[in-house]
Order: structure tokens, then sequence, then C-alpha cells
């Protein structure tokens, strides 16, 4: 089984530098049902901080394109990945202005440069792959501004398992009822994955000191069932869990 880090045989399937019509719909959801909740929630959150633009730090950016759509916001942006191939497309793609790092471990001690710098971290299926999770969401929130931003989507299990019943992308589950470790099949190349319940990281956040701000499941819409022809499951395929950092006392 792959390690989650090793995850540069994908990096062409997620690769959005190309015309609509020949991006992946594995990519393309993110497009569509996702980076419009991200935008919106980060405006919110300039304006909750009382500032113009924030400071974003992307984990898992992968080609860079939301990183890009970040940038032409306006917002200055990192972008956090673990996969060569993937931030060498970014690079060639994106604004010379974004800074891209190469990073297989968020807790290096390079990481520490951006402790206490970042409006907001956001994550977009980045933390699916990561067994040790805590430990990166520890990471994460030391980068974080007091009253900071941390939002972040992963599979919602009833996605999980609608997609298992239809053998679609998921296998070698440790249940199908109850589905917490098995893998992504993407095209012969298997991944590991890790399902938790929001009530896991709502766990986790309020150990360190953090608010919670949102949980949505964004559903597909029309336009993005008019140019592709997804095959998959119709239950949402992310929950995007927002919280913020406690300002400390």
């Amino acid at each position: 089984m792959q390690n989650y880090w090793d995850v540069d045989a994908i990096s062409d399937r997620f690769d959005t530098h190309k015309p609509l019509q020949q991006i992946h719909p594995d990519a393309a959801v993110n497009i569509f049902v996702g980076w419009p909740v991200f935008l919106e929630q980060i405006r919110y959150q300039c304006g909750y901080l009382g500032k113009k633009k924030c400071s974003v730090l992307d984990f898992g950016c992968g080609a860079g394109d939301f990183c890009e759509n970040l940038h032409r916001l306006g917002h200055k942006v990192i972008g956090m990945d673990s996969s060569k191939p993937s931030l060498d497309i970014a690079a060639k793609n994106t604004s010379k202005e974004i800074e891209y790092c190469l990073k297989s471990h968020v807790d290096s001690d390079e990481c520490s440069m951006y402790n206490n710098k970042m409006d907001v971290v956001t994550s977009i299926h980045g933390l699916d792959w990561v067994e040790n999770v805590e430990e990166v969401i520890v990471q994460l929130a030391k980068m974080l501004v007091d009253n900071g931003l941390l939002i972040f989507s992963v599979f919602p299990k009833k996605h999980v398992i609608d997609s298992l019943r239809i053998k679609d992308l998921f296998e070698d589950f440790d249940s199908a009822e109850n589905p917490t470790k098995g893998v992504c099949n993407f095209g012969g190349i298997k991944i590991p994955v890790y399902v938790r319940d929001p009530s896991y990281y709502d766990s986790l956040f309020s150990k360190l000191n953090f608010d919670k701000v949102l949980e949505f499941y964004p559903p597909y819409p029309k336009v993005f069932f008019d140019k592709y022809k997804w095959t998959g499951s119709r239950e949402p395929e992310m929950v995007i869990l927002g919280y913020r950092k406690k300002k400390k006392s």
C-alpha cells in the first residue's frame, strides 16, 4: 500500500490547468463543489478580521489552481504539498508571487517560519490521506494568528458507504457499514484513505481551543452534471468544516 506522501503518480489526474472538458471529474468536483464555499468563507474571514485581504496557506495544494484563484483575489498565498510533480505544474501555471513549499512533513522545523503568520489555513481533501492527522492539525493550528480560520474538506462517511455499495473509487475498507480505513483506487493507483466523522474533529479542535464555525455538505450543482458524466455516488462528496482559533486570554 502506498504511503500518503508518495502521491506523485496521480498529479496529472488532479491537474486543473487544462481546458474544462479535459479536467478529470475527481478534480472538477473540487472546482464546482468545494471552491465556491471556501472562497466565500475566506471573504467572511477577511471581514471578521477587519482586513481587505488575508494571508492564506493551502495545505495539499496540488497543482496550485486554487492558490491562483486566491491570488487573483488579492490574497497573499502559500501552497504546500508533498508532490514535486504537482508543484512543478503549479509553478509553471500560476503567478510567480505565490510561494510554494515542498514539504513531506508539516511538522518539520522549516515549517515553523509560518507559525502565527496565517489568517487562514485551507485544505481541500488534503487530510483524508493522513494517518497521523492529529499531529498535522496541531502544526497547522500553530500557523494561524489569533482568530485565524482553519477550513478543510474531507469525505463524509455516507459518501464512502454509498461508494462502497456501488463499487466506485473506494475499496478494501475495514467495514462497509462504518468505514474508517481503506484505499482510494485511482485507476489502479491505490492510496490509503482515512474517514473520520465531524465529531472527531470537533473534539480535537476543542482541545486546541478553537470554536467551530462551519459544518456544510455542499450538493453537486447542476452545471457539474451538465459538463461531466459522473458515475459516482450522489451523496455529498465532501463535508466542509471550519474552526476559528480563540484569542489568547
